[in-house]
């Protein structure tokens, strides 16, 4: 059995050393092997270079500096995917596991055929609070209770997908550059009957991204926080707009003008 290991980075060279060092002490059940495919979105710091030397087994594109994470993400997929493996692993490159993640995320899907998708449930590397993982529409980051837990969609920090539902969902949607293509690919899955499902236990370690420099930060101007708002990293307006419109029922106008009504006030 093949798992495909899905990454992409820019301009971070020792958080993706790092995270290609604990991924290659990753035990996996007998008869399972790795291959790992990276996109590098045209970095500056020598990353490239660095992961050729130190990791010769990765299977390296680049990119033109314009992918972001899930344009990078996507190329890393349809890459993987010519060799047909058996599952496909998303992985982000702040994002370490434990020894062991991929055996409980193995167990959750239960084979390459399958229709379910297993979520790493991810905790603070020094606080020990939950991070990323499954979502749920009304109460957001999903609970770790010790067991499996039904998720609506997910942060794709670390998320296993079979073989048999990217072959019925393919990979992100081309719409969004940076964000919300994991959020969106999740809420496809369970519109279409696919189980998303978080692991009982925490599997992994990755820091919150901070408020603060974002387009959320109540410290900055109106006028800056507009610019990250509109930015790639931010909920860029036809973006935020598809993505409502595909996932938010209803209300997705209303939904959609939110953040830029918080920016005008200021809150």
């Amino acid at each position: 059995m093949r798992i495909a290991v899905l990454l992409t980075c820019f301009n971070r060279k020792e958080t993706t050393l790092q995270c290609l060092r604990v991924l290659a002490g990753q035990s996996l059940p007998e008869g399972f092997k790795m291959e790992t495919v990276l996109v590098d979105d045209s970095s500056t710091d020598g990353t490239r270079e660095a992961v050729v030397a130190e990791f010769p087994g990765v299977r390296l594109l680049v990119g033109d500096g314009s992918l972001f994470w899930c344009g990078g993400m996507r190329m890393a997929w349809r890459e993987a995917a010519k060799t047909d493996p058996d599952y496909y692993l998303l992985l982000n490159d702040d994002t370490h596991l434990d020894d062991g993640a991929l055996s409980a995320l193995l167990k959750i899907v239960g084979g390459p055929d399958c229709r379910t998708i297993a979520v790493a449930a991810i905790c603070d590397p020094t606080t020990g609070l939950p991070t990323y993982g499954g979502m749920r529409r009304k109460t957001g980051l999903v609970p770790v209770n010790g067991v499996p837990e039904l998720c609506d969609t997910f942060n794709a920090n670390a998320v296993l997908v079979p073989r048999a539902v990217y072959a019925e969902l393919g990979v992100f949607h081309d719409a969004y550059t940076h964000g919300m293509g994991d959020f969106d690919y999740g809420y496809m899955a369970t519109r279409k009957g696919i189980k998303v499902i978080q692991s009982g236990q925490f599997v992994g370690r990755c820091g919150r991204n901070a408020v603060a420099g974002s387009w959320r930060d109540k410290g900055l101007s109106r006028a800056e926080r507009w610019k990250r708002l509109n930015s790639p990293k931010g909920l860029p307006f036809r973006e935020w707009m598809e993505f409502n419109r595909r996932n938010a029922g209803c209300l997705w106008p209303l939904r959609t003008i939110t953040p830029s009504i918080r920016v005008m006030l200021g809150v």
